[in-house]
């Protein structure tokens, strides 16, 4: 276990240390310690512990072949973790992620990191969710799987007492005239050391998408999906995902891309995960405005309360009319919801809470490796809001990547107190350091405190690519102020990593540590759940030959990235 010292700083000192590293440098040891050298500003420090959940030796598919010849595969690298504390024993913690990463699309499969003693060891179980792992069913063996996410609920089967931890995937093909992708659930009655009743979801005839997709048909790709169980309603837990349809559709295409029409399909479990419901559509409202549009990153939050589901997304407008199903003329991307007050029976109309002005990340100091030319992209959650509620309160927030402060992206946070009425102007979140933020994820904890984890450059230069993880932890209050800085600047930024040197990370349409990390809460702290390069600011676990001219794609086979999991913040 590595016990990190964290900084507690103005927001002042944040960006000196940023810019500057004058108030204090924080240096990666061997292994991926963190180590504070401290100057001689006066500095608050508060102890947490983080952990590494994966390291080089517990790779469970680097072995399997499913899938050989397709794009290149950077084995034992760790993305996109998702994470789950058990709410009956804050101990067992389930992180989920995906493990060996193709360039063009997916991994080998998914795993799950399992602790039962808070983070000391940890089990890396396989999930069955494609070829590579064992005891995966008939219905999902297929060559490649993505979008981890776990959720724990109440009940069992057999124990009103235990509880049920739900996984999902997006299963797909990748081979030479293979085009077959489905949405796969499994659930875990022990705290995740073993997984059952793994099944492909499958569709309601009226919806006109086929789930799973045959691997003849080229028109349909199911994407993005998460798990929601429900804490008010033991058995019950809810699906959600896009479906985008056009005249082809190849896992080769840049997934930022809003090239087709689409629908929002659901699907619910009341039996513990033995059994799901057919997908059908619950939001049609990207599609009657014609093609180009769609919706992504759907995710359902329940209010304990009184069992309201609120379900989040981008949703997408490129062409069609100001009117009927985009009443605002709100074009490109915006942060929008929908309730539903039946467990999912019947849903609002979208409605759209803010617009999100995302521009990407990319290090012009550094060369994008497909051409030798700069700027190198990041691929990052730039189209991927994300929500969470208030337990107690029911007070709703969502975090995104927006560059409408700054030109370029950084952090933001919106809440509502209302159930989703009304909504606050966008606040920036990250510290303003002229170096972009990204890939957010938020919390609350059960006495209030909102959490915010995201990643954030510092001065890159050519082989180096400087990046932290952050969390700020807030109370509402600073969200709904009036001052405008009362979080960007008003509150200190905690470094739970870093800097390690992105460059390290495989590179999937950009350098690439997931579209999503985890935020999870258990004791009135935080649980963040993130992955960061296995060698800190050196190069010598990155996992392609070359990120310099003349760069060169081709894997190392290095333990580039893994994945950590931090407690008591």
């Amino acid at each position: 276990m590595l016990v990190q010292a964290m900084l507690s700083l103005t927001s002042n000192m944040v960006g000196r240390c940023l810019l500057s590293n004058r108030a204090g440098r924080l240096l990666a040891a061997p292994g991926g310690m963190l180590v504070v050298v401290l100057g001689t500003a006066a500095l608050v420090l508060a102890v947490e512990t983080v952990s590494p959940v994966t390291n080089a030796t517990n790779d469970p598919y680097a072995a399997c072949t499913a899938g050989a010849g397709t794009g290149r595969n950077y084995v034992r690298s760790e993305v996109e973790p998702f994470a789950a504390v058990n709410p009956a024993d804050p101990a067992n913690i389930i992180a989920t992620f995906q493990q060996d990463r193709w360039n063009n699309g997916g991994a080998r499969g998914l795993a799950a990191g399992v602790t039962q003693n808070g983070g000391g060891s940890w089990a890396i179980v396989p999930l069955p969710f494609s070829r590579c792992a064992p005891g995966t069913p008939p219905a999902l063996q297929y060559e490649r799987t993505s979008d981890p996410w776990v959720s724990f609920g109440p009940g069992t089967p057999k124990h009103s007492h235990g509880v049920t931890a739900y996984a999902v995937s997006i299963s797909f093909n990748q081979s030479p005239g293979k085009n077959g992708n489905t949405v796969g659930a499994a659930v875990s009655y022990d705290g995740g050391l073993t997984w059952q009743n793994a099944q492909s979801l499958h569709s309601d005839a009226a919806t006109g998408v086929p789930l799973p997709v045959p691997d003849s048909n080229f028109q349909f790709f199911h994407d993005k999906e998460s798990v929601t169980a429900d804490p008010t309603r033991p058995g019950h837990a809810y699906v959600v995902w896009d479906i985008l349809i056009g005249p082809n559709m190849s896992v080769e295409a840049d997934l930022h891309a809003a090239a087709f029409t689409d629908f929002t399909l659901f699907s619910r479990t009341t039996d513990f995960g033995l059994t799901w419901s057919a997908a059908r559509v619950i939001n049609t409202s990207a599609h009657p405005s014609g093609q180009n549009n769609q919706t992504i990153g759907n995710v359902i939050v329940v209010d304990p309360r009184n069992g309201t589901l609120y379900n989040f997304f981008d949703q997408i407008f490129n062409t069609g009319s100001n009117a009927g199903g985009n009443p605002g003329g709100a074009h490109r991307f915006n942060v929008a919801y929908q309730k539903s007050t039946d467990a999912g029976d019947t849903w609002s109309p979208a409605q759209i809470i803010a617009s999100l002005q995302s521009v990407g990340v990319a290090d012009p100091n550094n060369v994008d490796p497909r051409t030798n030319q700069p700027p190198a992209p990041l691929r990052t959650g730039d189209i991927l809001p994300m929500p969470a509620i208030d337990p107690a309160t029911g007070d709703l927030y969502v975090v995104w990547q927006d560059a409408r402060f700054s030109g370029h992206d950084e952090i933001v946070v919106s809440t509502s107190g209302d159930g989703g009425a009304t909504w606050t102007e966008p606040k920036r979140v990250s510290t303003p350091t002229g170096q972009p933020a990204f890939t957010a994820a938020v919390a609350v904890s059960s006495t209030g405190a909102v959490g915010v984890t995201y990643y954030q450059l510092d001065a890159t230069s050519l082989g180096s690519m400087p990046t932290n993880y952050f969390i700020k932890k807030f109370a509402r209050s600073a969200v709904t102020s009036s001052n405008p800085s009362s979080i960007d600047v008003g509150v200190g930024a905690i470094v739970a990593a870093g800097p390690f040197n992105m460059l390290d990370a495989p590179f999937a349409v950009g350098y690439f540590t997931g579209d999503y990390q985890g935020l999870a809460t258990t004791d009135g702290s935080f649980v963040p759940v993130f992955v960061q390069g296995a060698c800190g600011e050196s190069l010598s676990c990155k996992a392609l030959t070359s990120v310099t001219p003349p760069a060169d794609q081709t894997p190392t086979g290095n333990d580039s990235t893994d994945v950590f999991i931090g407690t008591g913040f």
